[in-house]
């Protein structure tokens, strides 16, 4: 099986960049989060990075159970998938997925600023990868902080970029 080169490399940076425990995010956009999408065969792959303040509305350690409530939501939601919509034709199903919020914990001195985010990673496996021509990605609908999401895109049809916000969901597919 013969990789496409940006395939390679797009899953190579993503390796590269997930192969080391990070103790502090570092500088992000509050209200854009980025995803990069890899399509090999019939592996489809999402790797997003998102700003803690983006997801949800603070980038501190959960002060109450409200807080503590919402944050484990939020990482439940990105782990499942639910943030996606795949074409039914394309018969996709998650084989793998993770999600893991960093920069919560209470253990910065008091004052100091931290930066906070999630990362999340979804496999599917699709029967028929020539029906993934387009699909959906829901983030700035479930949460309204993310008004900007950069998709980065790569499949054996081409390279593609698509910046979504609460009126364009929408991933058109190299053709």
């Amino acid at each position: 099986m013969k990789r496409p080169a940006a395939l390679f490399l797009l899953l190579a940076v993503h390796t590269a960049a997930h192969a080391h425990d990070v103790r502090q995010l570092g500088a992000h956009v509050h209200g854009q989060a980025t995803v990069d999408l890899a399509l090999d065969q019939g592996t489809l792959e999402f790797a997003l990075q998102a700003p803690g303040i983006g997801i949800l509305d603070f980038e501190r350690p959960a002060a109450t159970a409200a807080e503590r409530a919402a944050l484990a939501r939020a990482i439940a939601m990105l782990k499942s998938g639910s943030w996606v919509t795949l074409p039914t034709a394309a018969h996709c199903r998650l084989s793998r997925s993770s999600a893991k919020a960093e920069g919560f914990e209470a253990t910065a001195a008091a004052g100091q600023h931290r930066h906070a985010g999630f990362s999340a990673s979804l496999q599917y496996r699709c029967a028929n990868p020539l029906a993934l021509r387009a699909l959906v990605v829901r983030l700035p609908t479930l949460f309204p902080g993310l008004h900007e999401v950069i998709v980065h895109t790569a499949t054996d049809r081409g390279q593609g970029r698509s910046v979504l916000n609460a009126g364009n969901l929408r991933v058109v597919l190299a053709p």
